[in-house]
């Protein structure tokens, strides 16, 4: 099975590649139109649940004995590649638009076209992907339960604000879309919508 400290040693050595990897990443596409911050605390909020499952993570991986299973390392490899390819679509899509904070600007356009097609909120959607996925890499338990029960409800309460802030600017346009669309899942409408549109035509 290897050595348990060169497997610990490498799996550190990943774990902070990621993260910084990740806040590089997010921070570097931060959209070029500023607008009207609410909630502004919430970003900081975030980071540090993040810190608490990415670090616990660490932690558990290293200092927990435990059996590990290799089908759930894969499921959370293959959730995190899955996380990391929509939150890129949505930061590309909304291009100028795209904030690290609850931001309407005065220019604002409600985005209805690419992923924002299927999920209002894809990029939210990848986040909570990506702090369950991180843990169940490591078969760290304990961390997914902090991204349960820490990270996901404080950006469900990010989500509402943000949805609040979406319907006092564009008003009914965005309460149809809110009927049209899922927030963090597809419909079954939009799926059959997507998979009529790429049927060939007769």
């Amino acid at each position: 099975m290897g050595n348990p400290t060169i497997q610990k040693v490498c799996f550190a050595v990943l774990m902070v590649g990621l993260i910084i990897w990740r806040a590089w990443e997010t921070h570097r596409r931060q959209g070029s139109v500023r607008g009207k911050i609410s909630m502004s605390w919430s970003i900081y909020a975030l980071v540090v649940c993040t810190g608490v499952v990415f670090v616990g993570t660490l932690v558990e991986f290293c200092f927990v004995p435990r059996r590990h299973y290799l089908v759930v390392s894969i499921l959370g490899v293959g959730l995190f590649f899955v996380a990391h390819i929509l939150r890129l679509r949505a930061i590309r899509t909304l291009d100028r638009f795209w904030s690290l904070h609850v931001e309407i600007r005065d220019t604002q356009e409600l985005v209805q076209d690419g992923v924002y097609g299927y999920i209002r909120h894809p990029a939210y959607a990848a986040f909570i992907l990506e702090h369950v996925a991180v843990p169940l890499a490591a078969n760290a338990w304990y961390s997914v339960g902090a991204a349960l029960f820490l990270y996901v409800p404080m950006l469900l309460l990010r989500m509402h604000i943000e949805e609040a802030a979406l319907v006092a600017k564009f008003g009914d346009k965005y309460r149809d879309y809110q009927r049209r669309v899922g927030a963090l899942l597809p419909r079954f409408s939009a799926l059959a919508g997507l998979w009529g549109s790429r049927q060939p035509s007769s």
